[in-house]
């Protein structure tokens, strides 16, 4: 092969030059990629360790009693996790209280439990503080909040949760928890991993758990606008805020509302009501936010389903994408690139849940006192 210079003359290329050259221009872009990356994780540091206090039982999920520790998402400050002498991620103790005291059990996944938020920040303890001061009184919170894979197993922890003497008990569910609401039980934690295998789906995981796409992703996302297109790119995951709802999400509605009958089979007879709240994803909050959405979409067409669901089984049933799409400051709602709602977006759901509650006839004493207040 040849090129030809200025003055006419052919020059030809090294038949090795035509590998060599390209090859260098790759490993030049692997090794800026690579130092990006470092440079990347050391400014922007994540807790990559499992979380220390959390240990596996067959049930699911539990944290060890008296535990402290400290987690940290890159896009987050550190966050401090305690556990009382239940395991509980609750200030208060869980001990036995007057037959008359006022006790607030939370149970669900990590939302539940206030993951990536300190505890003072976490809607259990907002909405704790808001009733005490309705009410009068210490209103006592003891949250049994865990992981996704544990929520089709919350009724196995109503005997728990029912032996707290709770006024009520208040369930937290979003879309990735219905989605996985079925999944097998996680393998066992000494299960050796898979051995990484080259295929375009693992690199393509790779990428997207790279520091420097999940700041490319960040900066897309402080635009909701970026982010709703994106979203109902997704298929099935995206398809909770499409008009009608598909076969798949309303059998993930079935089966919430399965294990809402298995629940309130225990609740019932003991006069404590369930309240289940639904914490939207950002991307259908800032749906919801705007006046006149796209044709097909409607992103409270899954709390709808959800609230029927729920009242089949005797479930107060609140919806809290309105209170989102009405916060002021709707970027301190959630992390951008890990979705968990952030102080903001617990300080939304704190108002949600305690307007619920005092709604009950079982804290009917705290709505007269804050009428005559």
């Amino acid at each position: 092969m040849s090129e030809t210079l200025a003055s006419g003359r052919p020059v030809k290329v090294p038949r090795g030059d035509l590998i060599i050259l390209p090859l260098i221009s790759v490993a030049t872009l692997v090794v800026l990629l690579v130092a990006g990356e470092v440079i990347a994780r050391e400014i922007f540091p994540q807790d990559a360790a499992g979380e220390p206090c959390e240990y596996r039982t067959a049930d699911g999920f539990r944290y060890r009693p008296f535990c402290t520790s400290q987690t940290k998402v890159w896009e987050g400050p550190w966050i401090t996790q305690q556990f009382n002498e239940c395991g509980y991620r609750t200030a208060e103790p869980c001990e036995p209280r007057p037959p008359d005291a006022l006790r607030m059990v939370v149970a669900g996944s990590s939302t539940a439990r206030g993951a990536l938020v300190n505890y003072a920040d976490s809607f259990a303890a907002r909405a704790s503080d808001a009733l005490s001061r309705d009410c009068g009184e210490m209103v006592d919170v003891q949250n049994l909040g865990t992981e996704p894979s544990d929520v089709d197993r919350i009724d196995r922890r109503l005997p728990e949760a029912l032996a707290l003497h709770p006024s009520a008990i208040v369930m937290t569910i979003g879309p990735y928890d219905l989605v996985h609401l079925k999944d097998p039980p996680l393998p066992p934690a000494d299960t050796p991993a898979k051995p990484f295998r080259p295929t375009p789906q693992n690199f393509l995981g790779l990428l997207r758990e790279s520091r420097l796409f999940e700041l490319m992703q960040y900066e897309l996302y402080r635009d909701p606008a970026f982010q709703i297109r994106t979203f109902l790119l997704n298929g099935d995951p995206a398809d909770y805020v499409r008009t009608p709802l598909s076969a798949a999400w309303r059998q993930r509605v079935a089966d919430l509302g399965e294990l809402l009958g298995r629940i309130t089979a225990q609740t019932a007879p003991a006069h404590v009501p369930v309240l289940l709240l639904y914490i939207p994803e950002r991307a259908q909050a800032a749906m919801a936010k705007e006046k006149d959405p796209s044709a097909g979409i409607d992103p409270l067409v899954l709390g709808r389903a959800l609230g029927l669901a729920a009242t089949e089984h005797g479930v107060s049933f609140h919806d809290a994408t309105p209170a989102f799409a009405a916060a002021l400051d709707f970027q301190s709602l959630f992390y951008l690139t890990d979705g968990h709602p952030q102080a903001g977006g617990h300080a939304a759901l704190a108002g949600v849940v305690t307007r619920a509650l005092l709604l009950e006839p079982t804290l009917s004493r705290c709505t007269r006192g804050s009428r005559a207040g």
